[in-house]
């Protein structure tokens, strides 16, 4: 038997596999296995270059390589991990080169540098684009012209827009649309809503981020007698301000959903949920509210499983379903809320929370509540992205807590408030340096110190001490341009950090680069009021 199965598999298969790996993978590992991986590389047609979370040397390696002709999925970010990187590819390339390209993402890019790229997506065949812009002026700006044109070209099916500023009753709606998918990230209100049906006669997913269907000043012009928008089947509404017999109109209109998800808090629906300043708040309404679900209808036809807490230290209502359909969820203990459910049954089925991928546990208010002794599965399972609070002390026990409770191999993002104050120091250091050997996966960590404004006594040298090389994005509050130099010279397995300053600190932004001749080799330095973001050239 053959020591390389690998080898001896078809090229169409090898391809297959080609299609499911990361393109650092694929022109760093893969193409040296030997001479033939090296030939199938160089005839694969389906490259995917995602550079939303690259180092700079790495960036510029690959972009030496890049069979332009081969490339059908382009992904560029000026977020904080690589901010600068769009800039440099511009300089480096011309977006026409990529002839076969389908798939094109741009993640906070500059209005001027959008323009480049929407001159090219109307004479090319994508097939989806998403745009996320956030010094986009809506007023009377060409780049919305081209956007326009964009949406309207025949080829493009999947559109996912967030830009800046979040009101959009200046864009128009091109009138011929052929997009099936849809995603924005925009104040859009109920007017807009029925233009984009009208003109999208393929749009069958709408996914609405702040969707503004309480507007009492705009006036609603909707034909009573209109024609059912039958093409749409699924839709998503996440953030802004539904009145509920607009959403019943909304929904008169959309006979052939399939698919409803509504995601908000406050006064999504009315005022009678937003229960912020309701200090001495009867929970008797609680039980009233979750009546409202225990009709035939919910319990017999759509099965739904309905909750609605109340917790008491925030004076805040709940009401939500399971499983869980929000990606955002916030840990309470069982003793800091009041809850009442549309079932008896007490379910501990971990598919509950499959749903969520981001996860906030204020881990000094949780470990003072005995339950926690009580917890024997595992009830977080997907979690990627886990923020923690810690008032004082690391509690005693919470790494069993947290390990019990979430699947900690799957955290990718750990952020940590904390106080860094020196009694409790010690406490702090060994168990965040626990807790990152231990979730070996987690790459991106921020530090958020409670006291760092008035008593920042934390040493650069401590915070060395206790962060692990898998950690490769660092998101850091600093003292001074000293602090700075420490972190550039001496933490070597870095991509990317975030420096933030206090405001009260006497550390302007032009003391930021002043002192840091070090940084001239890294290509990107942009400063905000408070913050520093550096892409740095490490490998």
């Amino acid at each position: 038997m053959s020591n390389s199965s690998l080898d001896i598999l078809p090229v169409e298969i090898l391809h297959h596999i080609l299609d499911n790996l990361d393109i650092q993978t694929i022109l760093f590992s893969f193409r040296y296995v030997c001479k033939r991986f090296d030939l199938i590389t160089n005839s694969y047609n389906y490259f995917n270059f995602n550079f939303e979370s690259i180092s700079k040397t790495k960036f510029l390696r690959i972009c030496h390589m890049i069979p332009f002709e081969q490339v059908v999925s382009l992904t560029l970010s000026d977020k904080d991990k690589t901010h600068g990187q769009i800039q440099l590819f511009i300089s480096l390339f011309d977006i026409n080169q990529f002839l076969r390209l389908r798939s094109l993402k741009l993640i906070r890019i500059e209005s001027n540098h959008l323009k480049i790229f929407l001159d090219y997506t109307i004479h090319s065949s994508l097939i989806s684009l998403s745009i996320d812009s956030q010094t986009l002026n809506i007023g009377k700006n060409p780049v919305l012209t081209l956007l326009s044109s964009t949406i309207e070209h025949y080829t493009l099916q999947k559109l996912d827009l967030n830009i800046w500023p979040k009101n959009m009753k200046e864009f128009q709606w091109p009138i011929n649309c052929t997009i099936k998918y849809l995603s924005i990230k925009n104040s859009i209100t109920l007017n807009q809503f029925y233009i984009i049906l009208e003109y999208s006669p393929c749009l069958q997913t709408i996914i609405l981020k702040d969707f503004n269907a309480n507007d009492t000043d705009e006036n609603i012009s909707i034909d009573v007698n209109q024609t059912p928008f039958l093409q749409l089947k699924s839709l998503t509404c996440e953030g802004g301000r539904i009145q509920m017999n607009k959403l019943e109109l909304c929904l008169s209109l959309t006979p052939a959903l399939i698919y409803l998800k509504l995601i908000g808090s406050g006064n999504l629906f009315n005022s009678s949920f937003d229960v912020f300043t309701h200090v001495n708040f009867d929970t008797n309404y609680i039980e009233q509210i979750i009546s409202l679900y225990q009709t035939s209808f919910w319990l017999d036809e759509k099965h739904c499983l309905v909750i609605c807490d109340y917790i008491i230290y925030i004076h805040k209502l709940i009401l939500y379903s399971l499983p869980i359909c929000n990606l955002h969820f916030v840990y309470h203990s069982e003793k800091s809320k009041v809850s009442a459910s549309n079932f008896t049954i007490n379910n501990h089925d971990p598919m509950m929370m499959d749903n969520v991928k981001q996860l906030d546990i204020h881990l000094s208010k949780v470990m003072d509540s005995d339950e926690i002794e009580n917890i024997n599965y595992l009830q977080f399972r997907n979690v990627t992205e886990l923020t923690l609070g810690i008032a004082d002390e690391w509690p005693e026990n919470s790494f069993r807590f947290l390990s019990t409770t979430i699947n900690l191999f799957n955290i990718v993002k750990l952020s940590l408030s904390i106080n860094f104050s020196y009694e409790y120091m010690p406490s702090i250091v060994h168990s965040i340096k626990k807790l990152l050997i231990y979730a070996h996966n987690i790459n991106i960590l921020s530090l958020f110190d409670y006291w760092a404004s008035n008593d920042y006594t934390t040493s650069i040298e401590t915070i060395y001490s206790m962060i692990t090389p898998n950690i490769k994005h660092l998101h850091i509050r600093v003292k001074n341009s000293d602090d700075i130099k420490f972190i550039i010279e001496n933490f070597k397995h870095l991509k990317s950090v975030t420096f933030e300053h206090a405001q009260n600190l006497i550390l302007t932004n032009s003391k930021f680069i002043e002192y840091l001749p070090v940084m001239k080799r890294h290509v990107s330095r942009w400063e905000s009021q408070y913050t520093l973001h550096v892409w740095l050239d490490n490998n």
